[in-house]
């Protein structure tokens, strides 16, 4: 399992809602709950997530998504995150926190494969000749 935190503009008309509906079930909670053949994705709002960043983080969290709503977002399986992140429209401020020292704009990582920064700490990852 992984999880992210994403941090959409609310200013934006996407949201996580958008995506799923028709994908999956939302939970009496509140939580969205999305399930394939090859994964699955739970996604809840939480904006009191931003309690937990530093003041350095929330500077940087406002340059990439203005007053951004906070989901909580866990996964497994790369097709179904990939789609997902990919949904996001390019014109939406949007961005993540991997908890391992990334925060960055989704659209630097949508089209890359989850393994490269899941638990990256920098992107794009220096590579070794």
């Amino acid at each position: 399992m992984n999880t992210f935190v994403l941090l959409v503009s609310r200013e934006s008309g996407w949201s996580p809602d958008v995506w799923a509906t028709g994908r999956g079930d939302r939970i009496k909670s509140g939580q969205i709950m999305v399930e394939s053949e090859s994964g699955w994705l739970s996604i809840i709002r939480d904006d009191d997530v931003l309690a937990d960043f530093s003041e350095a983080e929330l500077a940087q969290i406002g340059e990439l998504a203005s007053e951004p709503k906070t989901y909580l977002v866990e996964w497994k399986g790369a097709v179904l995150i990939q789609e997902f992140l990919r949904s996001i429209p390019c014109n939406t401020r949007a961005a993540i926190d991997n908890d391992h020292g990334l925060l960055i704009s989704v659209h630097k990582i949508a089209r890359e494969p989850p393994d490269l920064w899941v638990t990256a700490s920098s992107f794009p990852l220096s590579r070794k000749p």
